[in-house]
């Protein structure tokens, strides 16, 4: 007679954790989609942040620097042989 209580019990044991178990993974699915969320929208946080720091050091770089004042030169020549031209 015990061994049909204890087969009984480990039945009922038994649905009892299977019922868990799809619970738990209804409940995981959701939480998967909240965390993916959460992540996809740190990680476009973290991308504009280092995009906007690279723009940074590229614009206050020297060969930026450099590269303008070479080039307003270079405008600032045209323009003076235009002016010397249509005078």
């Amino acid at each position: 007679m015990r061994l049909y209580l204890v087969v009984a019990m480990l039945v009922l044991a038994l649905a009892a954790f299977t019922q868990a178990q799809e619970a738990e993974a209804e409940a995981t699915v959701e939480e998967k989609f909240a965390v993916f969320t959460n992540q996809m929208g740190e990680m476009g946080k973290n991308l504009a942040d280092k995009a906007k720091t690279t723009f940074e050091d590229i614009r206050s770089s020297e060969f930026v620097a450099s590269s303008q004042s070479w080039f307003e030169q270079q405008l600032e020549k045209m323009k003076q042989k235009f002016s010397e031209i249509s005078q």
